[in-house]
This record gives C-alpha cells, sequence and structure tokens, in this order.
C-alpha cells in the first residue's frame, strides 16, 4: 500500500467509543480490536477522507511531526487494518 491510494471501510465492521477508547467489530470474524486516541483518530479521518494523500495532509494540522513519520505511521495502521480485514484497498 502507498500514500497514493485509497481505502475502503467495511460495511462488516462496527465502531464504538467506550470510556476514551475505541472498539471495532468485525462482524465476519466476531473479533473485537482496541484502538487508542490516536488510531481512533486516524480511524475517524478515514471514513470521512479514504483518500491516504488527502489524509495525510489533514492529519499534517494535528501534529507536531514530520510529514514522513506521520506518512509511516499511517501507512502503517492502514496496513494493519487491511491485514485484519477491516477495510479494503480500492
Amino acid at each position: 500500500m502507498t500514500i497514493d491510494d485509497t481505502v475502503e471501510i467495511l460495511d462488516t465492521v462496527l465502531m464504538q467509543e467506550v470510556d476514551g477508547e475505541t472498539i471495532l467489530l468485525d462482524i465476519n470474524s466476531e473479533e473485537y480490536f482496541s484502538l487508542n486516541e490516536i488510531g481512533t483518530m486516524f480511524y475517524k479521518l478515514l471514513q470521512e477522507e479514504p483518500n491516504l494523500s488527502l489524509a495525510l495532509s489533514e492529519l499534517e494540522n494535528h501534529f507536531d511531526v514530520s510529514k514522513e513519520e506521520l506518512q509511516k505511521d499511517l501507512l502503517h495502521f492502514v496496513s494493519t487494518l487491511e491485514e485484519k480485514k477491516l477495510l479494503l484497498e480500492r
């Protein structure tokens, strides 16, 4: 996956925030996944902006880190979600 890709969060993934933590449920596998505050921000942004390059531009407004580091973190996050079958590359 590259920063030029677009992703799609699957309809089979449900999200619920509980006590400052976000829980994802994959209704196909019946597995739960937990996201911390930053993961939650990334996930919500991807729901609104599935183009990774545009999502990265938006994230740059919220974090005081280099663009390269932020891109690396975003791609790692997206790759992990893809491995868990929580989103697809379009």
